[in-house]
């Protein structure tokens, strides 16, 4: 393909008005043909105000258009598995907003459907492009860790419930609608960053416990019918004996959490601040990078790494054939069988086998 990517955005609320701006600042590679939202008169302002020339209320009616390459997927957790797969049938690509899906079973059905049509299914994992990750799968592959055979993952919001704490809507904390709380909302990104990192390994066991314990706004409780968590803690064991530790808050009685580990044979990472830690003639050393006058003297020199510093941006150079892609859908199945997993053992009291 070449040219400019021709894409369709399905849903312009918080995330969509997002998407829109993302696309509008690479407009020398895309144009927006046409949106589509229920909400017909918020869908027409928003293309008034951004030179969209077709609106739709069905998004079935934007899926016929020939000219549209690709679409773009901003729509509640519960609609990501349905609209994706009625839009790869359509011949279309798709870049979805995350989580992939509600449930590991419907993440699986849309990356099947990508396989079988042979249309790019990406996934919102912006974790994945930030300097650091891309840091720290060098080291890795240089082999300056060694081994890889511990990460971690540690996040908390000392107060930040989506709705019951003051923003977005309630959909996010309703579990059939959402999937999830914390875990798929927030955790998502940092599940993905490690899972890319350790070559999306295969999950073999998954132990986990989930918690909503703080007091909220009552009227906000009720009013958004909340029966999601805010605190999710697991760990992960994968094949070839590495394991990773999740911990992930929308809200906690606690100062911040500790970022994101990495742990190896040979050395140790922390990716905020990013610090290498490792031991030279038997003495402990801890390293800290440049990585942005590293990355600014490479383009320089013509190694450029334009098209994997956004997710967005990756989509769209991939889908025209400019970058080799990040399958950041087999990596969004991946974390959704995790976080399903997680679920799953928290209710069962249980860790949960995923070996076949």
């Amino acid at each position: 393909m070449s040219g400019k990517l021709k894409v369709g955005i399905i849903g312009t609320g918080i995330i969509g008005k997002s998407h829109i701006s993302g696309y509008q600042s690479m407009n020398n590679d895309v144009d927006i043909v046409a949106i589509a939202d229920i909400n017909e008169v918020e869908a027409q302002k928003i293309a008034q105000e951004n030179d969209i020339p077709y609106v739709f209320s069905d998004y079935r009616e934007l899926l016929k258009m020939n000219e549209i390459d690709g679409v773009d997927i901003c729509l509640p957790n519960f609609l990501h598995a349905p609209v994706a797969i009625d839009a790869l049938e359509a011949g279309k690509h798709v870049y979805c907003e995350k989580p992939m899906a509600k449930t590991g079973s419907e993440a699986q059905a849309m990356y099947d459907t990508a396989q079988r049509t042979g249309k790019n299914l990406s996934v919102q994992m912006g974790t994945i492009f930030s300097k650091e990750t891309r840091t720290a799968r060098r080291l890795i592959e240089e082999g300056a860790l060694g081994r890889v055979y511990y990460v971690k993952t540690s996040h908390y919001r000392r107060r930040g419930r989506v709705y019951v704490d003051g923003y977005a809507t309630p959909h996010f904390v309703q579990k059939e609608k959402s999937g999830g709380g914390t875990l798929v909302d927030m955790a998502v990104y940092h599940l993905a960053r490690m899972v890319y990192l350790l070559d999306n390994p295969e999950i073999e066991t998954v132990t986990a416990s989930t918690f909503q314990e703080l007091d909220m706004d009552e009227k906000r409780r009720q009013e958004s019918g909340y029966d999601v968590e805010e605190l999710g803690t697991g760990f992960v064991r994968f094949k070839g004996d590495t394991t990773m530790f999740v911990e992930e808050a929308w809200a906690a009685h606690i100062d911040g959490g500790q970022g994101d580990r990495i742990m190896g044979a040979r050395g140790g990472l922390k990716l905020q601040p990013f610090t290498f830690y490792t031991d030279m003639y038997g003495m402990d050393a801890n390293t800290n990078f440049n990585i942005d006058a590293y990355e600014g003297r490479m383009k320089s020199l013509g190694h450029s790494i334009e098209g994997y510093e956004n997710s967005q941006k990756h989509f769209v150079w991939g889908v025209l054939n400019r970058i080799e892609m990040i399958d950041t859908g087999a990596i969004g199945l991946t974390v959704a069988r995790i976080t399903e997993a997680m679920y799953k053992s928290s209710q069962e009291k249980k860790e949960i086998d995923l070996r076949s």
